[in-house]
């Protein structure tokens, strides 16, 4: 895009004395132009309380605000040059008085009274319900949680009323008036209808239902079709009855049958049968034989004026006995009508003239037999609708009173009260007067996610202003990335909106397709792929402004099956031979080899890009790529796990915290069983579980001796084993803080006890040395996390430890959507430099940008269509819903409604291709591609629309540019491998074709030495290891007796007798402050005792760093040696630094040499 395009928008964008649309692609700027606006509009005189922005989430709110406060700060602290350019960029002239005013604005801002407001749809609607006038019975309401738990508590007391009512009198009774038959007669027939809704759909299905029309219930309600709503639940019903009924074309009764079975039906069917028992085919034999059964049975005991052809038989379910017996005869067990075509054996068996008429009356019975299966559908789903629409009402009128009797109301019911507000007569005048008292400037961001309630209400807002009066209006937006219809968002509302802004405010119209985000081979594959999806239309073709920013698409090959695969699945899904002891063996889960290989694929590959490729650094230079460059996204969670066990096997650092799954994690489990231990001291197994965790670390041994004792219970065991001074220093220091944090928790609240039992217990230390350093930053965020629900759960009403620990068990059991997220890292966990890999969902990675971006499972099938929902037809023009039926079983939904089923069908369609854009273009540089091959190819998945893409640019695979890599590092010597590039956590693996210089003999003796040190005194190892590290028989017994003589020598003993220590590790990684990546060969805790116990200095309570050499300590890299390992003990002292560190080299001769 040209200088002049851009000024040009600029110009009319932020011209605050006009309305404006934009329609702008992924990384235009939009966030830009909107924070730009409101500062073009506070220097040309708009008072701050005279603006409202409106966005969609809080964050997106927050960083609007964040970003005009940043600018004003700018404007009011930077010299007249700085401030100039800032000025010129956004069209306006810096002159002397342009320049005082702006520097005025951050205090005239700062100080203003109202000030700016910045504010989501559902916080904008709140305040417009608090300043709602008494009249409308809004004072005082609060807002009310209408999560999964919420709803299963209304859906339980809903079902027991429904259960009292079964159960009670009957109407008519004597003693009831005829206003109670009334409303016995209505509770009845409810019961009746919920009753027959569990027989046909289950449970589960009733339930979703009912859920669903519960979350629909602002269209449910808006098809009362009064201007004002004031209908309310009981005038909803019978209009959606009545709109079905007629979009259906069914009656109140069983008309289908009726229609069918009228006078002289039989004629046809008798002709039909008799030229069937003229073939001699037995199937034609066969289906006569049906034929003349179904006929038999339909007219039998028929009056004697045969003629009417009425069955005598009037049973309920009779015409639908007799029409299957015809169906028997003519269509398939599918349904479908049997295949009968012309051909010379056809005319054979009937005759020519036969054959003609046989296929005639084949196929005009067989339309009438169709036609009355398809009438019948619709009048089941009329007559399914019609309960559980009285179902729906019923739930709907009992949550009403369960909230009108708390005051309370959730985001649906704000946006429908606010609606009803400005529709009502009585109080639009008051509503409206307060809104164009205050404010001037409207500004609406990320508009494509507006959902037609919300549209409603600005209309209703904004159409009731006359020409003079209206204020301006910014609306800014993308239709390309609507992706959130579950949230009832409707991206066709856009170019209503637009239309009417142009029409009624006189708005300009401005269309942004030029990209300051995406490298231009990114951008390239966008108009390959998009231009080419008819149902992506309309798009224009994108450019990018990046310049020669370097960049690159790449699809990696799909991982298939592999030979064994299937049969190792049978073996894994074969039943076990008697059952699993679950204290022993842990339960097995099902894992796809092909997504194993996936996140295998994924790890290496990334190893082999950080570090070693090249990227912009936004600074005209270039660095290597880090993790934190780095974003996974997928389009569900439900997959993630192979992936992140894939990246934790790799070493690979990352951050995926989970929706929901913050009380599913190991430390938060650790903290809830010493809470409840601290509650209930009976709780043997919770106090086993505190003591084995990090918080006290306490030894199997440790447990050992607790069970090996005579007392009731584990607790006065670990009494009286700390009174009698035989406790380990484990149990010694349990018993102790324990003590003390039994008596506090009846004492403290629950927020207040978990502060103290961090600070004493040291919980983030400890936790820290217990799990890996990549694994860290997440587990903290997680104890920090639980910590924060202490004293937010509830808002204050579940201040004891019993209650607190209540309301954790029911969030434990609550959906994803109410239980607590995961801990979200502090500080930059979100940057380049935290040098963390980001795991999100596509939904969850809207508005976020990395240099690099990798689509997981890429060749997923899109959602299939679910049964048991809500189908709503609701035009953008429209002020109310069309339509609102449910459906159930897929195959029950009926040809009428069929055409709202194909568009939403093609809505759905459409947004999983605003998934895949809003996923490509969230890459500056490099999107990547992986999927797994299905049994069944899909051309609608993202690999295979990326697939065909790049073929369209004639690049198989990849396109864009080979990205530089940096030059491998110098081979390290044998016994001091060089330090990781500090931007690279993980060892990159080598490039493929690299050579590389084979390891001597001294290398192989010193890699295996470490390996079979790390088996001995460590984890077990199968026989015959060392052959899978390529090493033989006979390298291993030259390495055997170096390591045994290590072992054994009496120096040597207190590092490796696990009774001499408290705890040891092997190859423990570390990063130091550089960032850069150490691994020492083995780190020893000691336990303080005295020193007269423990001469060799042991005792001291000191963490011991060990750094093996296979050669002796007269080598020449002596020096280097003693640096490494002071560099070594100053990254341990960094992380534990109330603790004495010391560090030695063992040689091969099991020689000692202390260097710290």
């Amino acid at each position: 895009m040209s200088a002049e395009r851009g000024n040009s928008l600029v110009a009319v964008a932020l011209d605050p004395a006009r309305s404006v649309v934009v329609e702008a692609c992924a990384g235009s700027g939009k966030t830009w132009l909107l924070a730009s606006r409101i500062v073009r509009l506070l220097l040309a005189g708009a008072a701050p309380g005279e603006i409202l922005a409106i966005t969609f989430t809080r964050k997106a709110a927050r960083e609007i605000e964040e970003r005009v406060v940043d600018w004003l700060r700018l404007l009011a602290t930077r010299d007249d040059a700085e401030v100039g350019q800032f000025l010129a960029e956004r069209g306006i002239a810096a002159d002397c008085d342009t320049l005082r005013r702006a520097r005025a604005l951050y205090e005239r801002v700062i100080a203003a009274q109202p000030g700016l407001a910045v504010n989501t749809f559902h916080g904008w609607f709140l305040q417009l319900v608090d300043a709602a006038p008494l009249s409308s019975n809004l004072a005082g309401a609060t807002l009310a949680d209408a999560g999964s738990r919420q709803f299963d508590e209304w859906w339980q007391s809903f079902a027991a009323t429904l259960k009292d009512e079964a159960g009670a009198p009957e109407a008519g009774e004597e003693d009831a008036g005829e206003a109670g038959d009334d409303a016995a007669g209505e509770r009845a027939a409810l019961a009746q209808d919920f009753v027959w809704l569990l027989a046909e759909a289950g449970l589960d299905a009733t339930r979703r239902l009912v859920r669903r029309g519960f979350e629909r219930r602002a269209e449910w309600l808006a098809c009362a079709g009064d201007a004002d709503g004031s209908g309310g639940i009981d005038g909803v019903l019978p209009r959606v009855l009545d709109e079905l009924r007629e979009r259906l074309g069914v009656g109140e009764g069983a008309m289908a049958l009726d229609d069918f079975f009228v006078a002289g039906w039989a004629g046809d069917f008798h002709a039909y049968l008799g030229l069937l028992e003229m073939s001699e085919l037995d199937t034609d034999r066969g289906l006569a034989q049906k034929l003349a059964a179904a006929l038999a049975d339909a007219l039998a005991d028929a009056p004697a004026d045969a003629s009417a052809d009425a069955p005598a038989d009037t049973s309920a379910d009779a015409p639908a006995r007799r029409l299957a017996g015809l169906c028997s005869a003519l269509l398939t067990a599918s349904g479908t009508l049997r295949a009968r075509k012309p051909s010379k054996a056809l005319d054979k068996r009937f005759g020519a003239d036969g054959a003609v008429r046989f296929l005639d009356l084949h196929a005009r019975l067989g339309a009438r037999l169709l036609d009355c299966l398809a009438r019948q559908c619709e009048e089941r789903a009329y007559a399914f609708n019609r309960r559980i629409g009285a179902v729906l009402r019923a739930f709907l009128a009992h949550v009403d009173a369960y909230k009108a009797a708390r005051r309370q109301i959730d985001f649906v019911d704000a946006e429908w009260r606010v609606l009803q507000l400005l529709r009502d007569d009585a109080t639009a005048a008051f509503v409206q007067a307060r809104l164009d008292t205050r404010y001037r400037h409207v500004l609406l961001d990320e508009f494509q996610d507006t959902n037609p309630l919300q549209w409603q209400i600005l209309l209703a807002w904004l159409g009731a202003y006359s020409d003079g009066s209206r204020p301006c209006v910014f609306l800014v937006g993308d239709p390309k990335q609507s992706i959130y219809r579950f949230r009832r968002a409707e991206p066709r509302l856009f170019a209503a909106a637009a239309d009417f802004l142009a029409r009624e405010f006189g708005a300009a119209r401005c269309e942004q397709d030029a990209t300051r985000r995406n490298a231009q081979p990114i951008i390239d594959v966008v108009n390959s792929l998009f231009l080419e999806e008819a149902a992506f239309r309309p798009f224009r073709e994108q450019e990018s402004l990046a310049g020669a920013l370097p960049g690159r698409v790449e699809l990696l090959p799909l991982c298939g099956a592999e030979e064994g695969d299937e049969q190792a699945g049978e073996a894994a899904a074969a039943p076990r031979a008697g059952l699993r002891d679950p204290l022993r063996e842990a339960d097995s889960e099902p894992v796809d080899s092909r997504r194993r290989r996936e996140a295998e694929r994924l790890a290496e590959r990334l190893r082999a890009m950080v570090g070693v490729w090249r990227i912009d650094d936004k600074a005209g230079g270039t660095r290597a790529l880090r993790y934190g460059d780095v974003m996974l996204l997928a389009r569900s969670r439900t997959r993630l796990a192979e992936y992140e066990r894939a990246l934790s096997a790799a070493g690979i650092p990352f951050d995926a915290a989970s929706r929901g799954g913050l009380l599913g994690t190991l430390e938060a489990c650790d903290i809830v069983a010493l809470l409840e231990f601290l509650i209930l001291p009976a709780a043997d197994l919770q106090l086993a579980h505190a003591l084995r965790s990090p918080v006290f670390a306490c030894t199997d041994e440790d447990l050992l001796a607790l069970a090996a004792r005579r007392e009731a219970g584990w607790w006065p065991r670990l009494e009286a084993l700390a009174a009698a001074g035989e406790a380990s220093p484990h149990l010694a220091r349990a018993a102790c803080l324990l003590t003390g944090w039994r008596i506090a928790a009846d004492r403290l609240p629950a927020h207040d006890l978990l502060d103290r039992i961090y600070a004493e217990g040291e919980v983030l230390a400890r936790y820290r040395l217990a799990v890996p350093p990549a694994a860290y930053a997440g587990v903290e965020a997680n104890l920090r996390a639980l910590l924060l629900l202490a004293l937010d759960q509830g808002g204050g009403r579940y201040p004891s430890l019993p209650r607190f620990i209540d309301e954790l068990r029911d969030l434990r059991d609550a959906d994803a959507g109410d239980a607590p997220d995961e801990g979200a890292i502090e500080g930059d966990a979100h940057t380049a430099d935290s040098g963390r890999v980001r795991i999100l969902t596509i939904h969850g990675a809207k508005g976020l940008e990395a240099p690099l971006v990798w689509l997981l499972d890429a060749h997923a099938a899109p959602r299939g269509e679910e049964a048991w929902d809500v189908i709503v037809d609701w035009l953008p023009a429209d002020a109310a819903p069309q339509h609102f039926s449910f459906f159930g079983r897929l195959a029950e939904r009926g040809r009428a409604r069929q055409p709202l089923f194909d568009a939403e069908a093609a809505a759905a369609e459409r947004e999983e291709l605003n998934l895949l854009y809003v996923a490509i273009t969230r890459a500056r540089q490099i999107f990547m591609a992986s999927g797994i091959a299905g049994t069944r190819d899909n051309e609608r998945t993202p690999y295979r629309r990326l697939e065909a893409a790049l073929a369209r640019l004639d690049a198989p695979l990849a396109h864009g540019d080979e990205f530089a890599v940096a030059a491998p590092a110098a081979a390290a010597a044998p016994q001091a491998p060089a330090a990781p590039s500090p931007e690279a956590p993980a060892v990159p693996l080598p490039r493929i074709g690299e050579r590389r210089a084979a390891p001597d003999a001294a290398e192989r003796f010193g890699i295996l030495l470490h390996a079979l040190l790390e088996r001995r005194t460590g984890r077990a190892a199968a026989d015959g290891w060392w052959r899978a590290l390529g090493f033989a028989d006979a390298d291993y017994r030259r390495v055997l007796p170096v390591a045994e003589r290590l072992l054994a020598a009496p120096e040597l003993r207190r590092f490796f007798d696990p009774a001499q220590f408290r705890r040891a590790w092997n190859e423990v990684e570390l990063s130091g402050a550089d960032g850069g990546l150490r691994r020492l060969d083995r780190l020893v805790e000691f336990a303080e005792s005295d020193a007269r116990d423990a001469p060799d200095g042991s005792g001291d309570g000191a963490l011991w760093v060990l750094d093996y050499k296979s050669s002796t300590r007269d080598t020449a890299r002596l020096d280097a040696y003693r640096a490494q390992v002071e560099d070594y003990c100053r990254t341990v002292a960094a992380v534990f630094p109330e603790r004495r560190v010391r560090g030695a080299l063992v040689f091969a001769d099991a020689s000692l040499l202390e260097v710290c």
